[in-house]
C-alpha cells in the first residue's frame, strides 16, 4: 500500500514540479486551468457533469489500486481496468443523483486532501479517506453550500497552480496566491447566482408585505377607481341554473326574457324611426331652401 501511494505521489510530484513546459504540458496546464476556472464558477450549476466526472476519476483511482495490488504488469491492461471501473462508478453517479452527490463531495474532499497533506503513508491517505467520507456525507445534508464551497476551493488550486506553471512563477507565492483568489471569485460567483429557493421566497414575502403596507397607508389610492369599468348586462337567471326551476317560473322566465328582448327591439326600433324622421325633415328643408 506504502509503495502504491510513493509511487501514485511520485507521479504527480513529477507532473507539478516539471522544470520547462514541453508542448504536450503546456496543453495538460491550459486545459487543467480551464477546467479549474470553470469548476469555480459554474461547480454547481453542471452538477451532474462533475458527478460524472468525479466518479470517473475516483473509479480510475480504484482500477489503479486493483491493478496494482493484482500484480498486473501490462499497461495496457491498467488502462482497461482504470478505464472499466471509471465508466462504471460514472454511469451510478449520473443514475443516482444522491449516490453522484456523495461521490462528488467525497473526491472533492479526498482531492483537497492530496493536494494539501500529500499522503505517502497509509495512515495519512486513510485520514484523506476520511476527509472524503465526511464531506460526502456532508453535501447530502447541505448540498449547495458545500458544493459551492468545495467546487471553488478544487476549481481554485487547479486554476492557480495551473496559471502559475504557465506564466513560469512559482507555486509559493504565486501559485498558492492565485488558487486563493479563484476560490474567492468562485465562491462569491456562485453564492450569489444559485440562490435558495427559500430566499426567493423570503424576498417575495418581503416584497408582498411591502404592498400590504402601502395598501394599508392613509394615502393609498386605488387605481381601479380610476379605470373605468365594463358595465355587464345582468340576466335573471343564468341559463345553467334552470334546470332547477319549476315550469311555471320557466315559463314566466321566458315571457320576462322574450319582453326584454321586445322592449329592447322597440327602443332600437323608436330610435332608427327617430333618425329616418330627422333625415327625412332634413331633406325637406333644403328642398324648399332650393326652390326660395
Amino acid at each position: 500500500m506504502n509503495d502504491m501511494l510513493q509511487q501514485l505521489m511520485n507521479m504527480i510530484e513529477n507532473t507539478r514540479t516539471i522544470p520547462a513546459l514541453t508542448d504536450i504540458s503546456m496543453i495538460g496546464f491550459a486545459v487543467l486551468l480551464v477546467l479549474g476556472a470553470i469548476n469555480c464558477i459554474l461547480g454547481y450549476r453542471l452538477l451532474r457533469f462533475w458527478m460524472m466526472l468525479c466518479g470517473f476519476i475516483i473509479g480510475a483511482g480504484v482500477g489503479f489500486g486493483v491493478a496494482y495490488s493484482g500484480g498486473v504488469t501490462e499497461k495496457y491492461m491498467y488502462a482497461v481496468i482504470m478505464v472499466g471501473i471509471g465508466v462504471v462508478l460514472a454511469v451510478i453517479a449520473f443514475v443516482s443523483y444522491k449516490i453522484g452527490i456523495f461521490i462528488l463531495g467525497a473526491g472533492i474532499g479526498i482531492g483537497l486532501g492530496i493536494y494539501i497533506f500529500h499522503p505517502t503513508s497509509s495512515l495519512v491517505f486513510f485520514f484523506c479517506l476520511l476527509l472524503g467520507a465526511g464531506l460526502g456525507v456532508l453535501a447530502m445534508r447541505q448540498a449547495r453550500e458545500i458544493l459551492i464551497v468545495g467546487t471553488s476551493l478544487l476549481g481554485g488550486a487547479m486554476a492557480g497552480v495551473s496559471a502559475a506553471k504557465l506564466g513560469g512563477l512559482a507555486d509559493f507565492p504565486y501559485g498558492l496566491g492565485m488558487s486563493a483568489g479563484f476560490a474567492i471569485l468562485g465562491m462569491l460567483i456562485q453564492f450569489a447566482t444559485n440562490r435558495r429557493k427559500r430566499d426567493e421566497d423570503d424576498a417575495a414575502e418581503d416584497e408582498d408585505e411591502f404592498y400590504e403596507e402601502a395598501e394599508n397607508s392613509s394615502d393609498y389610492v386605488d387605481p381601479k377607481e380610476y379605470i373605468p369599468q365594463k358595465r355587464i348586462k345582468r340576466r335573471p337567471v343564468r341559463q345553467e341554473n334552470r334546470r332547477t326551476l319549476s315550469a311555471a317560473e320557466e315559463e314566466r322566465l321566458d315571457e320576462e326574457i322574450v319582453r326584454e328582448m321586445m322592449d329592447d327591439d322597440d327602443r332600437e326600433g323608436e330610435e332608427l324611426w327617430k333618425k329616418i324622421s330627422r333625415r327625412e325633415a332634413n331633406r325637406k328643408n333644403k328642398e324648399k331652401h332650393t326652390t326660395r
